[in-house]
C-alpha cells in the first residue's frame, strides 16, 4: 500500500496527505508480530494499489466532523479486509503475482498464505473494535459475510460457466461493492452524521463500487500484463464470466460454437478476441457509468465542499481508467 500512488489519486484532494497516516498504521501493525507473521504483513502492505478504500473513508468523514484518528483506525481495518481477500483469492487461484509483485503463497507458501489471510481478518475486527461502536463491529460483520458470499457465488458460476447477468450482478455486489458501501458508511457514522447522510453515503459506496468492479472487468480484456500484472483476459482463463463475456453471449444465435465454448469454459483465446471485437467494451462501460451518475446523484443533498468535488470526480475517473 506504501508502494506511491496511482491514477486515482490525483483526485484524492483533501485528504492526500492524511492518507500516508493509513499506510504507516498497517507497517506499524506488521512490525508488531514476530518474524514470519511480521514479514508476511510487511509484505502485503507494501504491495501497492489505489488506495481508494481508504480514501473513500477520509473523503466521507470530512462531510462530517472529521476525526482524523477515528476515520485513520477505520480505514486500516477495512483495507485490512480487502487485503485479505487478495492473500486469499491469490492462493485459490495459485497466482503467482500481484500488480507485479510476488504473491504470499508465490514467496512462502499456500498454508501460509492462508494462515496470514485468516489472520488479517481478525486483525481487521481487532482494529474495528478500537472504535468502541457495536454499529461498526456489525457492519463490519455484514460486510464481510456479504464478500464471502460473492466470491462464494463467483466460485460456484466459475464452476459451472454460469453466463447469467443477475447473477453477475449479485456476485459484484458482494465481493466489491458492500465494501465500498461500509467505506462511506462507517466513515459517516464515526463523523457524526446524520441517519440521512449515512444512507446517502452508504447508495454512493454501493454505486461507486458496482461502476469500480464493472471497469475493472473491461480493463481484463482492454489492458495488457505490462498494465494490469496479469494477462490480459484473466479472469476467463480462470472460469470467472463478467459482464463483457455475459453480454456478448447474449447475442449469439443458439448453438453457435462461441456460444458453446463460452458456456463449457472452451477457446478462451477466441472468446477474448470475439470480446474484443465487438462493441461490449463500449456497451459495459456505459452500464458503469449508469452507476456512476447514481453515486453522484446520491451526493445531491450535500453542500458544496472540496470533499464532496472530490467524490464526485471519483465517480468519473473509475470509469475512465486504464490500470
Amino acid at each position: 500500500m506504501g508502494g506511491g500512488v496511482s491514477k486515482l489519486a490525483s483526485v484524492y484532494g483533501p485528504v492526500t496527505d492524511d492518507l500516508p497516516r493509513v499506510a504507516d498504521r498497517l507497517l506499524e501493525l506488521a512490525s508488531e508480530h514476530d518474524r514470519l507473521l511480521g514479514e508476511t504483513l510487511e509484505h502485503v502492505f507494501q504491495s501497492g494499489g489505489k488506495l481508494i478504500r481508504p480514501a473513500l473513508v477520509l473523503l466521507s468523514g470530512r462531510l462530517g466532523s472529521y476525526p482524523i484518528d477515528e476515520l485513520v483506525t477505520l480505514a486500516a481495518s477495512l483495507e485490512v479486509v480487502h487485503t485479505a481477500t487478495l492473500v486469499h483469492d491469490d492462493t485459490i487461484d495459485g497466482a503467482l503475482t500481484r500488480r507485479g509483485v510476488p504473491t504470499v503463497s508465490a514467496v512462502w507458501d499456500g498454508k501460509v498464505a492462508i494462515l496470514v489471510g485468516d489472520f488479517l481478518l481478525a486483525l481487521s475486527a481487532q482494529l474495528a473494535s478500537l472504535l468502541d461502536s457495536v454499529r461498526i463491529m456489525r457492519l463490519l460483520s455484514e460486510t464481510v459475510m456479504a464478500m464471502s458470499s460473492g466470491e462464494l457465488r463467483q466460485y460456484a458460476a466459475s464452476s459451472s460457466h454460469a453466463v447469467d447477468e443477475a447473477d453477475y450482478f449479485q456476485r459484484i455486489a458482494g465481493k466489491t461493492a458492500s465494501l465500498f458501501a461500509m467505506c462511506c458508511e462507517g466513515a459517516a457514522i464515526i463523523s457524526g452524521q446524520s441517519e440521512e447522510e449515512i444512507a446517502a453515503l452508504r447508495a454512493y459506496g454501493s454505486n461507486l463500487g458496482l461502476a469500480f468492479q464493472i471497469s475493472d472487468d473491461v480493463l481484463d480484456f482492454r489492458g495488457d500484463e505490462k498494465t494490469l500484472g496479469k494477462p490480459a483476459g484473466n479472469d476467463l482463463l480462470q472460469g470467472t464470466i463478467t459482464l463483457p463475456v455475459i453480454l456478448l453471449a447474449s447475442r449469439l444465435p443458439a448453438g453457435s460454437s462461441l456460444g458453446r465454448d463460452i458456456a463449457e469454459g472452451r477457446n478462451v483465446k477466441a472468446v477474448v478476441e470475439a470480446v474484443r471485437g465487438s462493441d461490449v467494451l463500449d456497451v459495459s462501460i456505459e452500464r458503469a457509468g449508469g452507476y456512476a451518475s447514481r453515486a453522484r446523484e446520491a451526493l445531491r443533498g450535500f453542500g458544496d465542499s472540496e470533499a464532496k468535488e472530490t467524490l464526485v470526480a471519483l465517480t468519473e475517473q473509475v470509469t475512465e481508467r486504464r490500470a
